[in-house]
Formats: C-alpha cells, structure tokens, sequence
C-alpha cells in the first residue's frame, strides 16, 4: 500500500473519530458516486479519484465548531453560513497534499448547483467538474434518506421525486439519468434504483 493510500485511510479515521455520523454518510456516498462515475463511462482512475474525494467531502466539518454542526434545532443565518464554509475547509486542509489536488477540486465544488446558485462560489453547468456533479447528486440522495437530529428521513420514493424534480436546476441531468439507470439493490446501500423508478415519476 503506498504512502498516500495511507494517508487518505488517517484522514478519514480521523473524520470518523470526530464525526462518526459523518463518516457513515462518507462511505455510502462514496459508494454510490463510484457507481454512477462507472454508469457515465469515467475510467478507473477518475472513478478512483471520485471514491476518494466521496469519503472526504466533509473532512472541513473538522473545522466547524460542534455547537453549529450538532445543533438539535434549526440553524440561524449566521450559523448556516458557516456550515457553508466546509468545502472551502477541506480545500484548505488538503491543500497541503499536492498528490490529492484534483480529488481536492472536486470536494471543494460538491455543493455547487447545475443552475449556478450553489456555494462556495456559484459555478454554473459543465464548468463543475464532472466529479462534483457525481457528488451533489450522491451526497444529496444519501442525506435525504438519512436521519438527522433536525429531521426526519425522506422515504425512497420522496428522494426519488427530489432528485427527479431538481435535474436542471441543482443536478446535471445527465448525471441523474445515470443515477435512475443504476441497480444497487442487494449492496449496502439497500436501495433499489431501477429504471421502471424513471417511468414511475413520469407518469405520477
């Protein structure tokens, strides 16, 4: 195993020693990026790279103070704006690896929109890389079927009709084509993504 496999491994036990919560999410959205970078055709090294980038999207929550990022109840404007930094935080912690620039790149932009009104600075369309598209698309899915302190979690079916609902606007459409072409049943994600789900939501 070489050197940065083992640093990628300490990062995110550190992640996880800190925000176990977190972590879970982490590998689930790594798991299902991946899936959907082999389902548009990346080869195996950007699918590597989108893995990679999945179980450290949300290391610069490290930097976010615990009173803000476990908070039971709705955030304030000022304490969102915070939460809004962490991508620019794992940026800046990794930023001291050059061997992980381009898996910084794409944690840095996994929050940015297909419409240009994302964070931390707007881009719009096909100037996100194609990664961080991956990563909105799986970092969203899982955190809606997640449950967190301050709500509940979405069925299947309401994730779905989300996803659906927002291809244009926050997610590539081309991304969430592959994402409803995917079948993963039977993995750990325990969801079943199947084509028959796109004519579902068409004709509902």
């Amino acid at each position: 195993m070489d050197s940065l496999t083992h640093l990628v491994r300490a990062l995110f036990r550190m992640l996880e020693a800190r925000l176990e919560g977190v972590s879970r999410h982490s590998e689930r959205v790594a798991s299902l990026a991946v899936m959907l970078a082999r389902e548009l055709g990346m080869n195996e090294n950007d699918q590597k790279m989108i893995y990679v980038a999945g179980l450290l999207h949300d290391l610069g929550k490290m930097a976010v103070p615990g009173r803000i990022l476990f908070k039971p109840d709705k955030l304030t404007g000022e304490e969102w704006e915070e939460i809004k930094k962490h991508p620019v935080y794992s940026f800046q912690i990794l930023s001291y690896i050059p061997q992980l620039k381009d898996i910084n790149l794409l944690m840095l932009y996994h929050h940015e929109r297909y419409d240009g009104r994302g964070y931390p600075y707007g881009l719009k369309g096909e100037d996100i890389p194609l990664g961080a598209r991956i990563l909105t698309v799986a970092d969203s899915y899982d955190a809606m079927t997640s449950h967190r302190v301050y709500r509940p979690a979405m069925s299947t079916r309401e994730a779905l009709e989300e996803i659906y609902r927002c291809a244009g606007t926050q997610f590539d459409p081309r991304v969430v084509e592959a994402f409803f072409n995917l079948d993963v049943s039977g993995s750990k994600l325990e969801v079943p993504f199947r084509k028959r789900d796109r004519e579902v939501l068409t004709t509902t």
